[in-house]
Formats: structure tokens, sequence, C-alpha cells
């Protein structure tokens, strides 16, 4: 009773847990005298009881959450309770122990006035659960753009380890390529300073053939000089310029 009197209070949409703590077990011993008359434990020692058993129903609240949100359509409150239990037993490899009135919020018989207090609590109850299923539903869209983000990241991380790899293969090919060009414009340049060299011996070589035949022009003068008309001296000058000219 007192555990279904936990849950009543705490589910509660309109008070919750949000409370201050005199009142909220003030709350919880009420309902338990409400429904079980013959209760005579006081707040504190109700208090005192929920504080001993309180990691036990942690651990039977968090089953039964596991089983309200596994449990196939068309099942009743009864099924949760049994789907539960077995789930705490599986976990903690240990039956839970009895506790009287452990279960969703479906209560013994009320008076009238309970009923419609009850009824109530369950449109409260069923208004709290459309509210938590709008944000299931916030926290899944939530999720999934988180996942279609975390998607995105993941295929342009791909695209730069690809684009990586591919700048990778090209490099060597680049290289190669800048190797050969290179080496096409040190051939192209040696190409240009053989022209030149070639241009330059075939000046200094037209310009020998030049001189050479001036030189012979000048010696065919020298050969055909009238002597005639020359002195001795200027003859016998002729003659020696004429045996050298000959001896060439």
């Amino acid at each position: 009773m007192l555990i279904s009197g936990w849950l009543n209070v705490s589910t509660n949409p309109v008070v919750s847990t949000d409370q201050k703590e005199e009142t909220f077990w003030s709350r919880i011993h009420s309902y338990c005298v409400e429904f079980c008359s013959d209760i005579i434990r006081g707040v504190v020692a109700c208090k005192k009881r929920w504080y001993k058993i309180n990691k036990t129903v942690a651990q039977f609240a968090g089953c039964y959450d596991q089983a309200s949100r596994n449990i196939r359509s068309g099942s009743n409150a009864d099924d949760i309770k049994e789907l539960a239990y077995k789930l705490y037993s599986t976990n903690y490899e240990t039956p839970l122990a009895d506790e009287p009135d452990v279960d969703s919020p479906v209560r013994p018989q009320r008076s009238k006035k309970s009923k419609q207090k009850g009824k109530g609590k369950a449109q409260r109850s069923k208004d709290f659960r459309e509210r938590k299923s709008l944000v299931v539903k916030k926290l899944s869209l939530m999720e999934d753009i988180k996942n279609v983000r975390e998607k995105e990241l993941m295929d342009r991380e791909k695209e730069r380890e690809e684009e990586k790899e591919h700048r990778a293969k090209i490099m060597p090919i680049k290289e190669k390529e800048l190797q050969i060009q290179a080496a096409m414009k040190e051939q192209e340049l040696q190409v240009q300073r053989y022209i030149k060299e070639m241009e330059i011996k075939a000046k200094e070589r037209e310009m020998e053939r030049m001189a050479k035949e001036r030189e012979r022009e000048m010696d065919m003068q020298i050969l055909n000089a009238d002597t005639s008309t020359m002195s001795e001296k200027r003859r016998a000058l002729h003659e020696i310029a004429c045996e050298k000219i000959i001896a060439k």
C-alpha cells in the first residue's frame, strides 16, 4: 500500500514530487489510510519504511517502466506487472519480496466520491501520458536529426578521405610530369645554346673567309703590279714580296 501511495502521489501530473517533503508524505499517508483503514503507522513511520525499501522499489520501478514500453498491444496492467516481476528476477537474480498492491494505478473498490476522484486522476494521468508521448516523439525526432547530421559528417569525412587518397595517387604522377617538363625545358635550352654557338662559329668562319679573300686580292694586286715604273730598290722589295706570296 505504501508503494501504491508513493506511485499515485509521485506520478500525479498536478503535484508530482515537486512539493514540500512534509506535504508529500502527508498525501502518501492519507492515501494509505483511505484504502487501508487498519494502518497504524504515522507519517514519520511511513517515511522511514519507505527509505528502507526505496532501493528495491526504484529497481522495480525501472523494471516496470521497461515492461510498460515492451508490452504488446492489448495487454493489461496485470500483464505489465507480471513482466515487471520477471524482469526484476532476471536483472537482480532474486525474486521481489511480496509487497501488497505493487501495481499500476488500478486500485481497490472505492466510494462514489473516491471513484470520481479516481476518474479525475485517470484523466490527468492520461493527459500526462499524452504529453509524455509527445515529448518522446520530439526526442525521437531530435535523435533522427542527430543521426542525419552524424551521417552527413561521416559522408563529408569519407569524401575528405577519398580526396586525400586521390591526391596521394595523383601526386607522384604530377611530380613525374614536372620532372619531364623540366627535362624538356633543359633540352630546349641546350638546343638554343647549340644553335647560338653554331651561328657564332659560322660568323667567325665567314669573317675568316672574307679576311682570306681580301688577303688573296691584295696578293694578286702585288703579283700583278706593274714593275716597269718601279725604282731598283722598290723592284727588289716587290720581288721579295712576290716570293713570300708564292711560298704560302
